[in-house]
């Protein structure tokens, strides 16, 4: 049995290889295989997710916004169409955005092996500029397009040419002179989206160099960076002064037809040019979402309430000349309204955000490389975006959710990797805490930095239940005092430590086993690249681990003990690094376990709003009033639950968000009465 499973599960791999070498070159020259391949992801993740139930697990915090974008843009769009006239043609593309977490659980599962994606991008591309030179230098076509419209294929060539860039380090770590093949590749997918006119796509590539500039920058000396300019500057002249490659003339003739464009009357010509069709469909999709803007009015129904306006002789004939607006932001808007145009900018913005923490993590150059080529993806798509509504046709619909699909599924295998990776610290580290009364927590933090950290300091104020003597099974180094307040008490145990780092955390407090990895890998540097380095919370609550809301925060908890000292707060103490003061955030999560259970966090959320209410009332700070009070609770939890999404932590992060902000209202509640029964006395005597 298990010989079989061996098998079947090689036959997944090399299926899952096949189809990232053949999915390329089929999305532009092949009919229906890039089709084939993404039912075929479907149905294999479903089966998956059917049979070993991988949903019933929670996932990451990555996966959650992972998923929470793609389907909130998906979920908003069927809505949308579903409450207008509903078009199965015009809405199914959403379609693809719901089956990308099936694709990804399932390459996930399987694994990506990275030499069949890049060569797969390379070679799609090579294949993008074959074909592009056949038709228009052999066949005399005035415009490559292969399957598929021009604009399409230029921009989907142009993007594959990029994304197979974003792989040079992976090329040249298998041979040096494969390095050539990226550098081919990208001038390949220039070269197809030259020859298929596809004017609009050309936005992206100034874009993709400054982003290919500001990934390379810490990698390159200065010199190296000037000579990249130099070569990109020489490389874009060239193709606009070469007058064969004709996009002087394209250029020109565009700039030429705006003006035109902007002189001219309702009725002109110069409305039913390329760029001025695009104007006409622009203005009048805003004059539909005015009338319709929180829902629009469906996919599918763009052409028919455009010709209402060209039948009133308020837009150009041509305003109705396509089924949708050639812009992706606009069609978002007319057939979505606002919910689906905020979709959309939350899909490209988490996803931005999911690749630029990948890249700015540097533990894997692959994990680097891949979310490089995430990023390309996205930035390529928004520029693609605004000349051409890309999510409205299916091949680029198709290839977007692919590679997106592909490229996480091939981070999360990095980063699984990764855990493997034994790091040797060169610099000691001390752990912290402090402690009273905490015989039922101590053990878990202590298991969490046994056997780990070089020195463990306990400054424990008082206790009258086991908590020393728990914490004497761990260390020898445990001190008893009174208790001064949160800051001066974590000053004492720093003063203490005798090791270079120092990690300070709390009773309720665990180091995962990622973050442990994470600090690991910072200490091994001869060097850390900061003196100091937050280490995302992950709050549990109710047996619940909360991924957003308040475990958005990240405290500093890491840092160079000489030099560095804690602020004298009683309550929300500081760590104030010595300069020069330069921090990051780890990845790894420093587990909190904020409260035994809801009593407790009453009595805690009660005893630190009145702490910060006698604070603020010793800081003379102007609180606002009982309305003021009011105000910040609901802000507090407007900001947990929504931007925070505190939401996707389910009922646990609805009861957290609201429990924040009854606190915010105590605290300020706390600091009027203060500040009233000052005047009260005042006015008495």
């Amino acid at each position: 049995m298990k010989i079989q499973n061996n098998a079947a599960f090689s036959s997944q791999t090399f299926l899952v290889g096949l189809a990232l070498i053949i999915y390329p070159a089929s999305v532009l020259a092949i009919p229906n295989i890039n089709g084939l391949i993404f039912v075929y992801f479907i149905i294999a993740g479903i089966s998956l997710i059917l049979r070993n139930h991988l949903l019933s697990s929670q996932p990451s915090r990555n996966d959650m916004l992972f998923y929470f974008s793609v389907s909130l843009f998906a979920l908003i769009g069927l809505f949308a169409s579903i409450n207008s006239d509903f078009d199965f043609a015009g809405s199914k593309k959403f379609l693809h955005f719901l089956f990308l977490i099936p694709i990804y659980i399932y390459l996930r599962h399987t694994g990506i092996k990275l030499k069949y994606l890049w060569y797969g991008l390379v070679l799609g591309s090579f294949i993008a500029a074959s074909i592009a030179t056949y038709e228009v230098l052999i066949q005399g076509i005035a415009r490559a397009k292969s399957l598929t419209h021009p604009i399409i294929f230029g921009d989907l060539s142009l993007v594959m040419g990029f994304m197979s860039l974003a792989g040079i380090g992976w090329f040249k770590s298998r041979a040096k002179w494969q390095l050539v093949l990226p550098i081919i590749a990208v001038l390949c997918g220039l070269t197809a989206s030259i020859l298929s006119g596809a004017r609009g796509g050309w936005i992206a590539v100034p874009f993709l160099l400054i982003l290919f500039f500001w990934y390379i920058k810490q990698h390159f000396s200065l010199k190296q960076k000037l000579g990249l300019i130099a070569i990109s500057l020489c490389v874009l002249s060239a193709v606009y002064l070469i007058p064969q490659t004709n996009v002087s003339k394209q250029i020109d003739r565009s700039i030429n037809s705006i003006q035109l464009y902007v002189n001219s009357s309702i009725n002109s010509k110069y409305r039913s040019s390329s760029i001025g069709t695009r104007f006409e469909m622009w203005q009048a999709s805003i004059n539909i979402y005015l009338d319709n803007p929180l829902l629009g009015i469906g996919w599918g129904n763009y052409q028919h309430h455009a010709k209402l306006l060209v039948d009133k002789g308020i837009r150009h004939p041509s305003a109705a000349s396509f089924p949708h607006p050639h812009n992706q932001f606009i069609s978002a808007l007319v057939n979505g309204g606002t919910l689906a145009f905020i979709g959309l900018i939350l899909l490209f913005a988490i996803l931005s955000h999911l690749f630029i923490l990948y890249i700015k993590q540097r533990k894997s150059r692959e994990t680097q490389r891949l979310a490089l080529a995430g990023l390309v993806l996205i930035v390529s798509f928004i520029c693609f975006g605004l000349s051409e509504a890309m999510f409205e046709r299916s091949r680029p619909t198709n290839f977007f959710a692919f590679y997106l699909a592909v490229i996480m599924a091939a981070i999360y295998g990095q980063q699984n990797l990764m855990k493997n990776v034994q790091y040797y610290r060169k610099h000691k580290l001390t752990v912290t805490i402090i402690t009273k009364d905490e015989e039922d927590r101590i053990e878990d933090c202590l298991k969490s930095v046994s056997n780990w950290a070089d020195e463990i300091i306990v400054l424990d104020s008082g206790s009258t239940d086991n908590t020393i003597g728990i914490a004497k099974q761990y260390t020898d180094k445990i001190f008893e005092t009174d208790w001064p307040g949160y800051g001066l008490q974590k000053q004492r145990a720093l003063e203490k430590a005798s090791s270079e780092w120092v990690l300070s955390i709390d009773a309720d407090e665990r180091v995962s086993n990622e973050l442990r990895n994470d600090i690991d890998e910072v200490l091994s540097q001869e060097t850390p690249d900061c003196s100091g380095y937050q280490t995302p919370w992950a709050v549990i609550l109710y047996n619940h681990r909360m991924d957003f809301g308040r475990s958005a925060r990240a405290p500093l908890r890491l840092f160079k003990r000489e030099g560095a000292h804690f602020t004298d707060s009683q309550i929300h103490e500081r760590i104030i690094l010595a300069a020069p003061q330069t921090m990051r955030k780890l990845n790894g999560r420093l587990l909190h376990l904020t409260h035994r259970d809801y009593g407790h966090g009453l009595f805690k959320s009660g005893n630190y709003a009145w702490l910060s209410s006698q604070k603020y009332f010793a800081e003379n700070r102007w609180g606002g009033g009982l309305i003021g009070a009011t105000l910040r609770a609901a802000w507090t939890f407007i900001l947990i639950y929504f931007l925070r999404l505190g939401l996707l932590d389910g009922s646990a992060g609805f009861l957290s968000a609201m429990s924040y902000s009854q606190n915010s209202f105590n605290k300020y509640a706390g600091l009027w009465s203060l500040k009233r029964e000052e005047r009260l006395k005042k006015n008495k005597y």
